[in-house]
């Protein structure tokens, strides 16, 4: 005997839809073909509770064996979901982790900008540095040429400066003594009297005064 009263048509097992098999697929003879017996149409002239329960038997006939396909999808379909949550999940936290990066990226960016921008001051800074020197290497190499010229002229100056005052005297000693005599007598005199004179107490003088 069959037992339904529990209603629970996930449990049907393959040995009572067997048992069912052949009241559920019997056919009206001698009707088309596919018009069952089963559907109630003949238990409902006996009760309309007898036809409930061939529609229900039926139907949960016809539950098991949609299930039979159905069920597989849905376990499919539980094994996707749960796929799709981990990769939902794994995608959140990649998202996270890509927000992280993208900051950080952020962040060594604007140091990089600020970098940058100390590099260019300091380059302009020393493109100016450079054009001064160049300015100043163009002066001194200016100043170098003379250098020799100012060296002899300071040389110069020094013995100019050392015989001053043996000159001086020199040229006192000449304007003093020898405006009366001629050209060859006042000759002697500054060579051979003064000259001498001064070069005896050791006073420097120009030779060519």
């Amino acid at each position: 005997m069959l037992d339904f009263s529990q209603n629970d048509k996930d449990n049907i097992n393959e040995e009572t839809i067997e048992l069912l098999a052949p009241y559920v697929d019997l056919e009206f003879p001698g009707e088309p073909k596919g018009r069952r017996v089963f559907l109630g149409e003949v238990a409902k002239k006996s009760s309309a509770a007898l036809d409930g329960l061939c529609t229900w038997a039926a139907a949960m006939s016809d539950y098991h064996k949609q299930s039979k396909i159905v069920k597989p999808l849905l376990r499919e379909l539980d094994i996707k979901m749960t796929q799709l949550k981990e990769a939902q999940d794994n995608l959140a936290e990649a998202e996270k982790e890509l927000e992280e990066v993208t900051a950080f990226c952020a962040s060594l960016r604007k140091q990089y900008d600020v970098q940058i921008a100390k590099k260019n001051a300091l380059l302009e800074k020393a493109n100016k540095t450079k054009k001064k020197m160049d300015q100043a290497n163009r002066l001194i190499n200016s100043l170098q040429d003379n250098k020799d010229r100012w060296i002899e002229n300071a040389n110069e100056f020094k013995s100019l400066k050392q015989k001053l005052a043996g000159d001086v005297a020199k040229a006192c000693a000449f304007v003093s003594y020898c405006g009366p005599f001629n050209a060859e007598f006042r000759a002697k005199l500054i060579d051979e009297y003064f000259h001498a004179d001064l070069i005896e107490k050791g006073i420097p003088v120009s030779e060519d005064l």
